[in-house]
């Protein structure tokens, strides 16, 4: 799967949460950020961004059959550069693009300056009428007024 996510206006980077049903990471291993981009030995990887014409893109795949079995759900969110101070109200475009998923959104920044991280989407396991494993999305634009901090210790995360 390859998830894209364009911007313009402000920096911002992609975060990957790789969790149980709880929505809580096993470990801090199981979080991806710009500071790790890789876990589960590279099934969950941040690829860098791109400047494509007007906009930023920050690529990242996720190669859903090789996650351990401890994760459950893959939380993916955007935050502000942590630098900067900005508000997602700062970006002037942004727009999640998850390939193999068959959906693509485009998302309107909240209009709340305070918000500084925000989760658009969910990826989880289910198991199907007839017993096969799939993987759902759900989307969510649920925002933190903290940030990456509040954002990470709220997946479980243990932050310094």
């Amino acid at each position: 799967m390859n998830i894209a996510f364009s911007f313009d206006g402000a920096d911002a980077d992609l975060t990957l949460f790789l969790t149980n049903t709880q929505g809580r990471v096993a470990s801090d291993d199981d979080f991806v950020f710009y500071n790790q981009p890789s876990a589960a030995d590279g099934a969950a990887r941040l690829l860098g961004k791109q400047h494509d014409g007007a906009h930023t893109v920050e690529h990242a795949t996720a190669h859903l059959t090789a996650l351990p079995e401890h994760v459950q759900r893959m939380t993916i969110a955007i935050n502000m550069d942590v630098d900067t101070g900005l508000t997602c109200g700062s970006l002037t475009y942004a727009e999640l693009s998850i390939g193999c998923a068959s959906a693509a959104w485009t998302f309107q920044p909240p209009a709340d300056p305070a918000i500084k991280a925000m989760v658009i989407a969910e990826l989880y396991r289910h198991t199907s009428p007839e017993g096969r494993p799939v993987w759902k999305l759900r989307a969510i634009g649920q925002g933190w007024a903290d940030g990456l901090n509040s954002l990470a210790r709220a997946h479980g995360v243990d932050v310094a």
